[in-house]
């Protein structure tokens, strides 16, 4: 199985996984999408839930798109 197709039918349907396939795929991506994506792929995906990652020392924690 690709990676796209793993994400897919793994990872949660959350922000981040439509930027992260994009990104897999080859196609260029805005700076706001990389965050999302990196922070999708971080959380495995979310795949144990969506919910803020609480790595308060990672430089994309300000921007994640759950914290609270």
């Amino acid at each position: 199985m690709d990676k796209i197709q793993e994400v897919k039918r793994l990872g949660k349907k959350a922000q981040g996984q439509k930027e992260y396939i994009k990104f897999l795929k080859g196609e260029k991506i805005t700076r706001k999408e990389a965050m999302l994506a990196k922070c999708y792929e971080c959380s495995c995906w979310y795949a144990d839930g969506i919910t803020s990652c609480q790595m308060k020392s990672c430089p994309l924690y300000p921007y994640h798109p759950y914290k609270k």
